[in-house]
């Protein structure tokens, strides 16, 4: 029997566990029959004071052309309004312009491309590392200050790497994540996955992962929750390799993964995944 797309999903529940974007997430999800419930886990919000984002504003003006690391488009938007803001936008495209920057991810590309920031090399893998790798690979290793722009959690490991080197490295952090969790949603969420009252739990950010592993942690169920992922109660779902990680350091191998990094990609993935589940 051929299951129609536009209701592959009826009678399902897909949780959302992203809190940007979530009702575009969520809408999509709906359009293909499901039912959906939201327990956003974190949000993005700007650094509590822009005194070390324009400090990195003007560090990399004063001391480009040097070696950038783009983690994400909204990093790098950030990072531009705040210069914007001391009237240093001009000065810092400039820099960047002159500089060798390395994008993570189509996205972050995607910003450069429309700033007109010529773009050394865009990463497949959607982890810091391989732009780590592919600085530590040159010969010989780049001159002058690497920046890198963070994303809302600091990859510690990465950067003692490149200072391990002998490399200068500087860190941008123009935004932070926070919960978002209102209400206890998240522990309600933990003991729907539990009880085996959602068949789908979608995560955008794998700090969203821990978070959820928190509140499962709070309510004593941390172990309850893992095996329900594990044995197949409701199926985790990650929009990429880097949000997937805290998922399989925890033995949860069978999450779904879109091989594009992209919600629609996702989206996609859990239909798919569905219509295979009820062929069988």
């Amino acid at each position: 029997m051929t299951i129609s797309q536009d209701s592959v999903l009826t009678g399902l529940t897909v949780a959302v566990t992203a809190h940007r974007r979530a009702a575009e997430q969520g809408g999509a999800f709906e359009r293909h029959g499901a039912r959906v419930s939201y327990a956003p886990a974190l949000r993005l919000t700007p650094a509590d004071e822009d005194d070390d984002v324009l400090a990195a504003v003007r560090d990399t003006v004063a001391s480009a052309p040097g070696t950038v690391l783009v983690t994400t488009g909204y990093g790098l938007k950030r990072w531009l309004a705040v210069a914007q803001e001391h009237g240093l936008r001009e000065e810092l495209l400039g820099a960047l312009r002159a500089s060798t920057v390395l994008a993570r991810g189509a996205k972050a590309k995607g910003q450069l491309q429309a700033l007109e920031i010529p773009c050394a090399h865009t990463g497949t893998s959607g982890r810091t590392a391989e732009l780590v790798d592919r600085v530590l690979g040159t010969e010989p290793l780049p001159r002058g200050t690497v920046t890198v722009q963070v994303h809302g959690t600091t990859d510690e490991a990465q950067l003692d790497r490149l200072r391990a080197a002998g490399l200068t490295v500087r860190v941008v952090a123009p935004y932070r994540w926070e919960s978002a969790d209102e209400g206890s949603r998240l522990a309600g969420l933990v003991r729907d996955v539990v009880a085996g009252d959602v068949d789908y739990v979608t995560f955008t950010a794998a700090p969203a992962v821990d978070a959820l592993f928190d509140a499962a942690r709070a309510a004593d169920a941390y172990d309850a929750l893992v095996a329900a992922l594990r044995d197949g109660r409701c199926t985790a779902v990650a929009v990429g390799p880097v949000c997937v990680q805290p998922l399989e350091e925890a033995g949860i191998g069978n999450a779904v993964v879109p091989e594009r990094f992209r919600l629609g990609a996702m989206v996609r993935a859990v239909c798919d995944h569905a219509a295979a589940e009820a062929s069988r």
